[in-house]
């Protein structure tokens, strides 16, 4: 049998069979239906307006992401979660615009909007007081449901680029090593949960970092951030920021990386494993320079080139080490 959003869905799209219609008539005769029914009617309405930034079905991927909506309402989760994986931008522009405010009177009043990448997929979403975010690979951002009303915070883990909008509200960034509190502004933030390292890049307005037990840091355009996890101090410096937002257009640079953080980035990027053999291998061997569109091997090639390395693959699986 057919659930509710498949039966909101024929009726939209005008492809109801009669069996549909006599279902959907039924649901209308119940309260809870019928506000669902208007939910779902009013990001359907909003999808045409809204312009598409990647080649996808919007009305199809408005059909999946509403399903997975009415899945987690039914099991009353607390994270609502949409995995970013082939989703048109514009369904999540519109789902930031509809900011669940009449789901939020149902059982989601304590839900958090949760929204994931997977492993070489970014996107770029809207939220409901018009801040733009661009999340990068293996990324998640959360927010309550009440984010723009009394309060604008995130938490974040991965990495992301964040256009905010100006608002009498502090627009705040957990990225539970510390805070980032936000005045209206453009800036890039690295915070994977498995690097040494949380970099956050300012390229206009102004940030400031706050971290319990520390004074409250200020950052200047231009100025990057590097907070070691190790040892809980903040090192920074005046850079490029631009190269460390330049994945945004599929650009990667090093400056004198290892090799090992390269690894973590190729692993993201392209949804692959990378190893070494020694596993020494990838921090004694550093390296600098751009990637612009390449695809994994293109870029490996360039390594060994570079380096005098060899890799293997099997599978998604690559082996590198010394010729």
């Amino acid at each position: 049998m057919k659930n509710k959003v498949e039966i909101i869905y024929s009726y939209l799209s005008g492809a109801s069979t009669e069996e549909e219609m006599l279902l959907f008539n039924k649901m209308m005769e119940q309260k809870e239906d019928r506000l669902l029914f208007e939910q779902i009617k009013r990001i359907w309405e909003e999808v045409p307006n809204v312009k598409n930034y990647q080649e996808y079905d919007s009305k199809r991927a408005f059909y999946e992401l509403s399903k997975r909506i009415e899945t987690n309402r039914k099991l009353k989760r607390r994270y609502i979660t949409v995995t970013i994986s082939g989703i048109a931008a514009s369904i999540l522009f519109v789902l930031g615009l509809w900011g669940l405010t009449k789901l939020q009177e149902d059982n989601l009043q304590q839900s958090a909007i949760l929204f994931k990448t997977e492993a070489g997929n970014r996107s770029e979403l809207v939220l409901p007081d018009g801040s733009k975010v661009w999340l990068n690979s293996q990324t998640q951002i959360s927010y309550d449901p009440t984010f723009g009303k009394s309060s604008r915070n995130v938490s974040l883990s991965g990495e992301a680029y964040f256009d905010v909008s100006h608002s009498n509200r502090p627009f705040i960034v957990d990225v539970k090593d510390f805070k980032v509190k936000v005045y209206g502004t453009t800036f890039n933030i690295s915070a994977y949960s498995n690097d040494n390292y949380i970099q956050t890049s300012l390229e206009s307005g102004q940030i400031s970092i706050k971290k319990e037990g520390k004074k409250e840091l200020f950052v200047k355009p231009g100025q990057l951030i590097m907070y070691e996890r190790k040892n809980s101090s903040f090192h920074s410096g005046m850079v490029d920021v631009e190269k460390y937002s330049a994945w945004r257009s599929n650009k990667m640079y090093l400056d004198n990386e290892p090799i090992s953080e390269l690894a973590k980035k190729l692993e993201r990027q392209y949804n692959v494993v990378v190893t070494f053999k020694p596993e020494s291998l990838g921090e004694n061997i550093h390296y600098s320079g751009v990637f612009t569109n390449e695809n994994i091997t293109e870029v490996l090639d360039a390594i060994s080139i570079a380096s005098d390395l060899k890799y293997t693959k099997k599978d998604n699986k690559y082996t590198i080490e010394k010729k």
